[in-house]
């Protein structure tokens, strides 16, 4: 039996590359986003690329219950479910003075909250048919943080903590859990992302700069093949974690001239 795959935030970006690189190695998607039109197409390009079954499911992540309600549908739609993908983020950016309580409680339902409630519903499931792999994509600032993204930052360390514990949980009971921690990739998060006045504005004419999302994708997927419980893919990243384990004061320091470089106001 081929695989049967949960994705959130499918609509474009890691998700959609992890969607068709699934599809191609012939698993059943059940694909999750809020844009239906977006994930419609990307529906049909699984499809194409091998999928045998592609189900779609709008959603909103940051109603209280969504992340529930999706395993429950996939459920019903694939008839079980063998990989759950907790890919769909929001951003802020900005001072955390200028982020309000009610901005910051949506990051963290989109970010965490959702990923939970998905992940407390999978595991039951899991348990019983003694496998499953649980895919948190966190961030490299999830493992240190820079100005100016503080919400954002926090969800993505919560992610990392949560991985940890799950993976001393369920590891030795059939059931894998990876965290990617990519660093900046070339997806519409930047642009979609809620900015604070107290930020300095992006030129529209800049290229998105990043790592590409199949780079992220093909990473994502061979993590879940071997078992990796963290991956940092950049040699940036990496290296930013090795002066982090010998100087903590010297990569905090690199973060945040590195943040106020890019977000400061001039």
């Amino acid at each position: 039996m081929s695989d049967r795959v949960l994705i959130t935030g499918a609509s474009s970006g890691i998700g959609k590359e992890t969607a068709l690189l699934y599809a191609s190695e012939g698993a059943s998607l059940f694909l999750v986003a809020r844009r239906e039109e977006r994930l419609s197409e990307v529906a049909d390009l699984c499809r194409k690329a091998g999928s045998p079954q592609v189900s779609i499911h709008t959603q909103d992540l940051s109603v209280p219950g969504a992340g529930r309600k999706i395993v429950e549908q996939c459920l019903r739609s694939l008839g079980g479910l063998d990989i759950l993908i907790c890919n769909a983020g929001y951003g802020v950016v900005g001072p955390v003075s200028e982020v309000t309580p009610e901005e910051m409680e949506r990051v963290w339902r989109v970010n965490f909250q959702a990923g939970y409630e998905s992940i407390h519903a999978a595991i039951p499931h899991f348990l019983a048919q003694k496998h499953g792999r649980i895919v948190l994509v966190s961030s490299i600032v999830g493992k240190k943080a820079m100005p100016y993204m503080g919400p954002y930052c926090a969800t993505k360390f919560a992610q990392v903590g949560l991985g940890e514990s799950l993976w001393g949980e369920l590891s030795h009971r059939g059931i894998g859990v990876s965290v990617i921690c990519p660093s900046y990739t070339a997806t519409e998060f930047s642009t979609a992302s809620y900015k604070t006045k107290g930020v300095r504005s992006e030129n529209p004419t800049r290229p998105v700069k990043g790592q590409s999302p199949k780079v992220v994708a093909r990473a994502l997927v061979q993590a879940v093949k071997r078992n990796r419980r963290e991956v940092h893919l950049t040699v940036s990243g990496k290296l930013l974690l090795f002066i982090d384990r010998f100087s903590r004061s010297l990569s905090t320091w690199i973060m945040a001239t590195h943040g106020r470089k890019e977000r400061e106001p001039s």
